[in-house]
């Protein structure tokens, strides 16, 4: 039995774990808010040129990727003017695709990349809300649902996958694995809950609601590069793709987890 770019994971993973904890635990708030802006962007430059792979310049990923990493920061602190700040990116794109590449594939180019650019920012403005309003802790708690449930299903579904899920948007994707992911959500988000003081029963359900959610989040961008034709939104990330590969499951859970914090009362 052979685990595809195990290494290469492994060599992204445990630094890009370590970061994240040393910015959540060692320095102050709005370090994680700029991290959180930062991947934000990165991700938007990965989707223009996902959904726009030729016709649009570089100004024009520059500007909408900076909205997006704006976006991030205004969600993040619940700014007020948050809502109309939202709809900057996908306008931006669609302003530079209706300019530069006409009304031809608009659809597909202007919906895909506005979408994603939504998705991303607001996932990733919602995990600085989290851990600006319930401690680094509740975020710990959501990454170690994506990270724990992303493993579970990598290693489960290679192990004993033989029931595709999706195959025609995920071919790699088998029920055993999505039930292993599954249960590693749970087991990450109560196990690093429970050492951050937050109650059992929230963890519970945000770990299987949010298992869930990013399933449902990786199918999403799974299905846009199979339009694409590509395999990873990019390489940036050596054995994970790139910012939209490796947090597709994240920012579709972190509205998730927020939902339940908020709904048990979890101060």
């Amino acid at each position: 039995m052979t685990f595809p770019r195990l290494y290469g994971r492994l060599l992204v993973a445990i630094p890009g774990i370590a970061l994240f904890l040393f910015v959540l635990f060692r320095t102050p708030p709005y370090w994680a808010l700029l991290l959180f802006s930062s991947l934000s962007l990165l991700a938007a430059w990965e989707a223009v040129q996902l959904c726009c792979s030729t016709g649009i310049n570089t100004f024009a990923r520059v500007i909408s990727s900076f909205l997006a990493g704006v976006v991030t920061l205004f969600i993040a602190i619940d700014h007020p003017l948050t809502l109309p700040v939202l709809l900057l990116p996908g306008a931006a794109i669609a302003l530079c695709v209706m300019v530069t590449l006409g009304p031809e594939h608009s659809r597909r180019r202007i919906a895909g990349t506005a979408s994603l650019l939504s998705l991303y920012s607001i996932g990733f403005g919602l995990m600085g809300r989290i851990c600006l309003q319930w401690g680094p802790w509740a975020l710990l708690a959501l990454l170690a649902l994506c990270w724990v449930g992303d493993s579970a299903a990598y290693f489960t579904g290679i192990a004993f996958g033989r029931h595709k899920l999706m195959p025609k948007v995920s071919p790699a994707k088998s029920w055993e694995g999505f039930f292993g992911g599954l249960a590693g959500a749970v087991a990450g988000s109560v196990l690093a809950g429970i050492i951050g003081g937050l109650p059992l029963t929230p963890l519970l359900v945000a770990g299987f609601a949010g298992g869930v959610a990013g399933v449902l989040g990786d199918l999403f961008e799974s299905s846009i590069k199979r339009d694409a034709g590509v395999k990873d939104s990019s390489g940036l990330l050596l054995g994970h793709g790139g910012m939209l590969d490796r947090f597709d499951s994240a920012v579709a859970a972190a509205p998730v987890f927020m939902t339940v914090l908020f709904l048990f009362g979890v101060s």
